[in-house]
């Protein structure tokens, strides 16, 4: 196939990018599989895949567990099917390892090794055994033990291997014509606990529930509501949001007392990626 007549006939001209990105799916025995999250790493993985290798190349993994933030399920279905893709849901027993459930500093290689087996298992069903992920070149610069699990696995990071970072994946989703290309980066609910505090049901569900109230009913993007207790709380914006969660407070204050919270402190300086790593 010619790289300027891709299957969604775009007329724009390639960019470095996106030969690059081409370059390094090609090398991949088709069909392969993408962990498919719905956010915009996964997304443009898909739709770039689906437009210029065609749809029969690809399949779609989805993990749904408690510690997904929000509606990512829905959001990876709804993509999957504009698409034409087949998307298969994979639900493992997370919480019940008990790595995973200590919350340790090593919880999300366990996790990730968890996950990602479980994907790796369901595609050799299909005698499919090339499985990629949406890791990227700004995840080398937090702490990510997940990575190395998936290094373990085998499984491929095209994005990473393309030198494309998070700026670059949402011009490429823009130019790809995906809706969600602005979409917050959303990380598991785990990291909103801090590191050594077991995990269970009741804080995962109040950090979701917080932030939900945020985004909802106070219209905070990307923030994240870090839980000490069930009574105790850090909530994080970013900066150009500090001056309107402020005048904020007093109304997020009495949401957040209806579900049990007595403390709300706020991060002076801002969302930090990772701020509960040890």
């Amino acid at each position: 196939m010619n790289d300027s007549s891709p299957q969604n006939k775009s007329t724009h001209p390639f960019l470095p990018q996106e030969k690059a990105l081409l370059q390094v799916l090609r090398s991949y025995p088709a069909p392969f599989g993408i962990a498919f999250s719905g956010g915009a790493d996964s997304s443009l993985l898909a739709h770039f895949a689906a437009a210029h290798l065609g749809r029969e190349t690809i399949r779609l993994i989805h993990i749904h567990t408690p510690l997904a933030p929000g509606n990512e399920t829905e959001q990876a279905q709804q993509t999957a099917e504009e698409l034409g893709v087949e998307l298969k849901i994979l639900s493992p027993e997370i919480l019940g390892e008990t790595e995973v459930q200590q919350n340790g500093p090593l919880r999300c290689y366990y996790c990730k090794k968890k996950i990602m087996s479980a994907a790796m298992e369901s595609l050799q069903q299909e005698n499919i055994f090339t499985l990629c992920d949406g890791t990227n070149t700004d995840d080398l610069s937090d702490y990510r033990p997940g990575m190395k699990a998936a290094d373990e696995l085998g499984i491929k990071h095209p994005l990473l291997e393309a030198g494309i970072g998070k700026k670059q994946i949402r011009l490429l989703a823009r130019r790809c014509g995906i809706k969600n290309w602005m979409m917050p980066a959303s990380a598991c609910l785990a990291s909103r606990i801090p590191c050594g505090t077991p995990l269970d049901q009741t804080l995962l569900e109040l950090a979701r529930q917080a932030e939900q109230i945020l985004r909802e009913r106070f219209f905070f993007s990307g923030c994240r509501v870090r839980v000490f207790s069930t009574t105790k709380v850090r909530i994080e914006v970013r900066t150009i949001h500090l001056r309107r969660l402020q005048r904020c407070l007093t109304a997020i204050h009495a949401k957040f007392a209806l579900l049990g919270i007595e403390t709300v402190e706020v991060a002076s300086d801002g969302y930090c990626r990772g701020a509960m790593n040890p």
